[in-house]
Order: structure tokens, then C-alpha cells, then sequence
């Protein structure tokens, strides 16, 4: 049953109200049981040291004794005791071996003579030895008494009994566990009201928080403005509303992708297709419509690729496993793989590398792919040379690939980074896209200037 209650789903208010209210009950009944622990231990101890008192100082062989004028009675004069931290007063009767009252001091005493056989009865009915009686505990209908007792020695068949009633402190201690009750009531009643405003800030923040997250769960990406009390629900709140924005973004990029994506498929194989149509009427020179079909085919197969390649890309995480490797061989092999078609423009390499390994930690297969579209990028621009630079300046790697061009159009350079965004001379539009999902991986950035010519710039940090 309470495993079940424990792993029951509860409503924010009543699991806050709960809480509190266990807190409570914990802290009360500690408090309550610890001042009923040292009252009572505080009293006893009192009258243990009062009845000690009486005992040894007017309980003893040849104490002082008083007369009374109705019969000549031998009790003590307790007139002389000392007073008691708690306010009580000790007083004696004297009872024979049949535990009935013979003597008691008439004009001392505040309890009447049936309290006194009361104490008396009690005493008999435990059964309790007179002759050395030491700290009793009597409860009567009247109170509450502490008896010890000692043998009269002038009379065999008399005993003294000291007695001391804590009636008066009982009683307090009786109301102040009432008053606190009282106060655990009212800190019930308080605890309530806290936690129906407690919960009524938390829950309310969280429903228009979820109203938002279903929201957005429709494919509404519109943004909120909240103002909460709490600084932890405005963050929450402008997470969410980041959130909305790069999934509104990436919405739009998807469907901008798959527009563009059905349009760069369309023109190639509708050139295919009309160029095998055209063989097969006879329209066309099969020769030369053989060779168009395979150049577009060639520039389709390259196309898919590349989409192949940025959709892993955008599915690759930061826990992509990489070796540490020097950059300089990679950005070299880059340049070895591509020299063919330099050489055949008439355009020379440059290397521009620390003498030292520069060594960092990355996935070569991507790395090598990104380097090898901007070099090829580069030598479709590029007039006479491409300058490659690797170098290392402290914690910071700088990559550059530099073509001395004409350089990117002012029109065109802020969009360079974007799928199936061509500028001038470009193929598909995804080549320097790939190249930024490659770097941002490895947790670089890279930048463009065009100054003189075009220069693509990485940098890293170890």
C-alpha cells in the first residue's frame, strides 16, 4: 500500500501541501516529545532532591517534632525545607503498617482527608514497603504526588510519608502541549495557504509553458513573451522560444531543400531524357547525345552524392570519432589529389605551414572532404595560384585556402553558406555548406574575406 502511494502520480499542490505537512508533523512531534522528555525529567529530578531533603533533614532519628493541641502528635516541622526550583511544597503524614492515616498537620496541609487516603490506598494497593518508600509516583483524582518514606523510630508501627504534589507544574506543561497543538493547527491551516500559492506559481508557469511545447508540437512556431516571477521559468521560457526559432528555421531550410533538391534533379534528367529521345527518333547524332546523356549523368550522380553526404553530415553528432593527425598531411593530400587539374589551368600551389606538426584531434574522412571543396573551389577561381596556409599560434589552429581571383561579389557573400545557394561559375550549391557542417563538427568556425581574391579561413582550438 505505501509503495504503491509512493509511486502514485500526484498534482503538484497536494504532493507540496503534503511535504510541508510531513516537515511539520516531524518538527512538532520532535519538539513536543522532547519538552514532555526534559519536563518530566527536569520535575522527577526536583522532587527526587526535595523528597531527599525531607527525608534525611526531618525524616531522621531525634528531628524536630510540633504538637498538635487535639492530640500529641510527633510530625516534623517542615516549616524550615527549602524552596524548590519548581514551586512545589513537601508535606507529610504519618500511616501505620495498615496504611491508614493517623497523623497529618492540620494546619499546613491544603489537601483534604480523602486525598490523603487516596495516597494512602494507593501506597496499599502497590503494594509498596513504607519502611524505605523512595520517589513512588501517586495518581489520584486530585494530582499527581511523589512519595518517599521512613520509619518512625520512636514508634515502630508509624511511618512518615513525605509527599510532594506536581499538580500545579503538570498542569502547566498540560497547557502548553495544548497551546501547541493549537499551533500545529493553525501552522496547518498556514502550510495550506503556502502551498496553494507555491503550487499556483510553479503550476501555472508549466501549463502555459506545455500550451506553448503542444504548440510547437503542431508546427506553430510562433514566439511568446513571458514575464514570470521566477528567473527559472524565464529561462525556460526563452529556451523554448530558441528553440521555436531554430525549428521554424529548419523548417523553412527543409522545405527551401527539397524545392531546390527537386529542381537540381528535374534539369539533368530532363536533359537526359531528351537527349535519348531525340537518339532514339533519329533527331539527334547518338554520338553526341551519348556523350551529353553521360556528362549530365555524371553531374547527377555528383549531385546525389553530395546530398547523400550532408544529409550524414546533419545526422553526425559531436561524439564523431576522431584521431589526432597532423593537419598539414591532410590540407597536402588535398592539394596532391587535385594538382592534375592545376597544372592542366596553369596554376600553381603555394604552402604556407608551420614547420612543425600541427596535430589535432579530428575525422579525417570529413576533414579530407571539406578541405578537397575548398580547393576545388578555389581552382575554379583562382587565375595563376592557390595559397595554402596551416599554422599554429598557441591554442588556436588557423586553416586557410586563398585563390587570387576575382573574388565574391558583395550580393553574393552572405549567402555562400547556403544549401543550393550559387554564385557565379557555381555547381550545385552545397559544396561550401558541407564544408560548414564539417567545421562547426569539429568545433571550428571558418570565415571569408575578399580582399584580394577569395580566402576561406578555419580556425580551431586544441
Amino acid at each position: 500500500m505505501i509503495k504503491r502511494l509512493l509511486h502514485r502520480k500526484w498534482h503538484i499542490k497536494p504532493r507540496i501541501f503534503a511535504m510541508l505537512l510531513l516537515l511539520m508533523t516531524i518538527v512538532f512531534s520532535s519538539i513536543h516529545i522532547a519538552f514532555n522528555l526534559f519536563t518530566n525529567q527536569y520535575i522527577r529530578s526536583n522532587v527526587e532532591i526535595q523528597l531527599d531533603d525531607l527525608t534525611n533533614n526531618f525524616g531522621m532519628k531525634g528531628g524536630n517534632h510540633q504538637n498538635n493541641p487535639q492530640d500529641e502528635l510527633r510530625l516534623p516541622d517542615l516549616s524550615g525545607q527549602r524552596p524548590n526550583k519548581i514551586g512545589a511544597h513537601g508535606e507529610v503524614i504519618v500511616l501505620n503498617s495498615n496504611y491508614e492515616v493517623k497523623e497529618y498537620n492540620v494546619f499546613s496541609i491544603n489537601e483534604d482527608t480523602d486525598e490523603l487516603v487516596q495516597i494512602a490506598n494507593h501506597l496499599k494497593n502497590k503494594n509498596i514497603d513504607l519502611a524505605d518508600a523512595k520517589y513512588v509516583r501517586v495518581d489520584t483524582a486530585e494530582g499527581v504526588y511523589y512519595v518517599s518514606s521512613v520509619k518512625d523510630a520512636n514508634r515502630p508501627d508509624r511511618y512518615f510519608v513525605f509527599y510532594v504534589s506536581v499538580a500545579g507544574i503538570n498542569n502547566l506543561v498540560d497547557a502548553i502541549n495544548f497551546a501547541m497543538a493549537v499551533i500545529m493547527a493553525i501552522a496547518m491551516l498556514i502550510c495550506f495557504v503556502i502551498a496553494n500559492r507555491i503550487a499556483g506559481s510553479v503550476t501555472q508557469p508549466l501549463k502555459k509553458l506545455s500550451k506553448f511545447a503542444e504548440e510547437i508540437g503542431k508546427g506553430n512556431f510562433t514566439r511568446n513573451r513571458f514575464e514570470f516571477s521566477d528567473i527559472e521559468f524565464d529561462e525556460l521560457g526563452e529556451a523554448m522560444n530558441q528553440s521555436a526559432e531554430k525549428l521554424d528555421l529548419y523548417d523553412k531550410d527543409q522545405r527551401a531543400f527539397f524545392q531546390n533538391v527537386s529542381h537540381e534533379l528535374r534539369t539533368p534528367l530532363q536533359s537526359i531524357r531528351c537527349y535519348a529521345e531525340g537518339a532514339e527518333c533519329g533527331l539527334m547524332d547518338a554520338k553526341k547525345s551519348g556523350a551529353t546523356i553521360i556528362t549530365e549523368t555524371d553531374r547527377l550522380s555528383e549531385l546525389v552524392e553530395d546530398l547523400l553526404y550532408i544529409s550524414r553530415v546533419d545526422s553526425i553528432t559531436s561524439h564523431v570519432e576522431k584521431h589526432e593527425n597532423d593537419l598539414r598531411d591532410t590540407l597536402a593530400l588535398c592539394a596532391e589529389a587535385q594538382k592534375p587539374l592545376a597544372d592542366k589551368n596553369g596554376i600553381r600551389f603555394e604552402y604556407l605551414f608551420d614547420d612543425q606538426p600541427v596535430m589535432f584531434s579530428y575525422n579525417e574522412k570529413h576533414m579530407y572532404r571539406a578541405l578537397s571543396n575548398l580547393i576545388s573551389n578555389a581552382l575554379r577561381y583562382a587565375q595563376t595560384k592557390v595559397t595554402l596556409i596551416c599554422r599554429q599560434s598557441g591554442k588556436q589552429i588557423e586553416v586557410s585556402v586563398i585563390d587570387d581571383g576575382k573574388g565574391i561579389s558583395s550580393e553574393d557573400l552572405p549567402h555562400i553558406f547556403e544549401r543550393f545557394y550559387k554564385g557565379r561559375d557555381g555547381k550545385h550549391g552545397i559544396g561550401l555548406a558541407i564544408v560548414k557542417s564539417v567545421i562547426e563538427i569539429h568545433g571550428g568556425k571558418i570565415s571569408v574575406s575578399c580582399e584580394h581574391g577569395t580566402c576561406f579561413t578555419m580556425i580551431f582550438n586544441r
